[in-house]
């Protein structure tokens, strides 16, 4: 309620995982326009991607049309930091000497255009990228797109880089610097590229005032997954009013390797020192004992800062399932080991096999499998296992952005941890085996970084390493299954030590298990529509059941 009542000023949200971030901040929303504290075309809801702004749009939609809000919802802008700056450009960009007709590219076309112009941009350098590796030409394009990203979204100073006592970096710089060129001969933005001239746009006092004026209220989800610069753009927003609301959960940064940067959610209170905090603990989403499971294991390493002054690098925090949930009794989360990849896969078949069977899941689209990576040489045993059991397999690659609810039906959803985030099963297996957390591009380019790196390099890895897992483990609703085809590392001691073992599980357990049915009604939803919402402000709005079971709300 506190955090839906908040109307004024700076707002911090800490939400762990299934804790309703999302329905809270799609109400504040709607309690802010009902309150007449914002009118709609001056509220701005921003996510870190289209899947999550296309799915925001349309329960924030529902949620004001339920509500009975005035005016048009359509004209709150729901949106990615990239549309925003694009909507900047379009309508203050001659300010900065951009075209108003810049073409946007999306990957392909940008990867298209380095290939078209390859020895403009890296021909002058190519011995000294050679020396560094970069022998082909298609691994130099591969390459070339991770560094030049990161130059933008960390902010990196071209003309510094350009003059780096590294021969490499200056390279590098040299390249990036001709890439940006070329764009700008050609009135085209990529999207690091898109950001770039929004961050130099807002940097006219004139300009910041302007647009920050049209954005009264500044509610942003997913704060942990912004970068260097996007953390820029969004305060510059904020400037003229303070009225900033950012959302996240320190535990589930995943994109280091994209520029995210889990100090924009640690130090927002040193940015406003004003800020309201509030932490949302109660997980809606999973049974107790994965619950239990995954709280515990990101409390199982340090966190803490040996700098005297220095903030911990984690937000403390304790996450609980709802008390009000049905919990049963049968183990939540069990373990497969297997003597090698094949072994492994068979026995994760057949227990999926086993489940369905039983009439545990009724569809194997409620199950999912997460992995590191699926490319073929990561999951091909795990499909031949599968289909020699009978379980149909879809292969969700990395560039798969649809919602869970488009996957075929009938068919378990194999996938990456990263492309699972925002989603949840009734039934998740995660791989133990393997761990691709190196930030290398990022690794090379920090002693570059405008701000000192924010956690110990060497402990990056470990804490990257935390993260990714705690975002697999807590996708699971009823069961939670980790699997490894080898004694897991020892770091996994803290949730894989004492783990039931199937198919090893005594009768009973067994038995108890085997009685769940996760299709028909899980044990963590999320509690039902309030019968009467009370929000103590000046006003009240109060949200009732109507007749036909939709929330009616009014102000009193």
């Amino acid at each position: 309620m506190a955090v839906i009542g908040h109307t004024q000023g700076p707002l911090l949200v800490i939400a762990g995982p299934g804790a309703g971030k999302t329905r809270t901040i799609v109400w504040r929303a709607v309690n802010l326009l009902l309150l007449g504290c914002v009118n709609p075309a001056e509220l701005v809801l921003c996510t870190f991607s289209r899947r999550a702004a296309h799915e925001l749009r349309q329960r924030f939609t529902a949620a004001a049309k339920a509500a009975g809000c005035a005016g048009d919802p359509s004209a709150v802008r729901v949106a990615t930091v990239h549309s925003l700056c694009r909507r900047m450009l379009r309508e203050h960009g001659a300010s900065a000497g951009l075209k108003s007709d810049h073409r946007l590219l999306n990957e392909w076309e940008q990867r298209d255009l380095l290939n078209a112009h390859y020895h403009r941009i890296f021909g002058p350098d190519q011995d000294e990228l050679r020396r560094r590796g970069w022998r082909t030409r298609e691994f130099t394009l591969h390459q070339a797109r991770r560094y030049f990203e990161r130059i933008s979204e960390e902010v990196i100073d071209l003309d510094l880089l350009t003059d780096a006592e590294d021969r490499f970096h200056a390279a590098v710089g040299r390249c990036c610097l001709r890439y940006q060129n070329l764009l700008d001969e050609l009135g085209a933005l990529d999207l690091s590229r898109l950001q770039s001239r929004a961050d130099a746009l807002l940097r006219d006092d004139a300009v910041a005032q302007r647009v920050g004026a049209t954005c009264r209220q500044v509610l942003v989800d997913e704060y942990q997954d912004t970068s260097t610069i996007q953390e820029r753009i969004l305060l510059r927003l904020a400037e003229v009013h303070g009225n900033i609301n950012v959302v996240g959960d320190d535990d589930q940064s995943l994109y280091r390797f994209r520029g995210a940067s889990v100090r924009n959610l640690l130090e927002f209170p040193e940015r406003f020192p004003d800020a309201v905090v509030h932490r949302l603990t109660v997980n809606y989403r999973s049974h107790a004992g994965i619950v239990d499971s995954f709280d515990r294991w990101m409390g199982s390493i340090d966190w803490s800062n040996p700098e005297p002054e220095g903030m911990p690098f984690r937000h403390h925090k304790t996450v609980k399932p709802h008390a009000a949930a049905c919990h049963p009794d049968y183990p939540s989360v069990i373990a497969v080991s297997g003597n090698g990849p094949q072994d492994e896969a068979r026995q994760l078949a057949e227990l999926l096999r086993a489940l369905k069977r039983e009439g545990v899941i009724t569809d194997y689209a409620q199950a999912a499998l997460l992995l590191h990576s699926v490319r073929d040489w990561a999951c091909d045993h795990y499909r031949d296992a599968f289909a020699g059991a009978g379980v149909p397999c879809h292969h969700a690659p990395a560039e798969y952005r649809r919602r869970q609810p488009d996957f075929p039906a009938n068919h378990l959803t194999m996938t990456t941890i990263h492309q699972a985030k925002g989603l949840q099963w009734p039934v998740v297996a995660v791989g133990l085996d393997d761990f691709g957390g190196d930030d290398e591009v990022g690794s090379e380019l920090a002693p570059h970084f405008p701000r000192p790196t924010f956690e110990p390099q060497q402990r990056i890895a470990d804490f990257d390493r935390m993260r990714q897992h705690y975002v697999a483990f807590s996708r699971a609703q009823n069961l939670l299954i980790l699997t490894a085809s080898r004694p897991p590392a020892a770091h996994f001691d803290s949730i894989w030590a004492g783990l039931p073992l199937w198919p090893g599980l005594d009768a009973a357990a067994r038995d108890k298990l085997l009685r769940q049915r996760f299709g028909a009604e899980r044990s963590g939803a999320a509690p039902a529509a309030p019968r009467n919402l009370v929000i103590p402000r000046v006003r009240r709005l109060v949200i009732r059941q109507g007749p036909n079971g939709t929330p009616r709300a009014r102000l009193r």
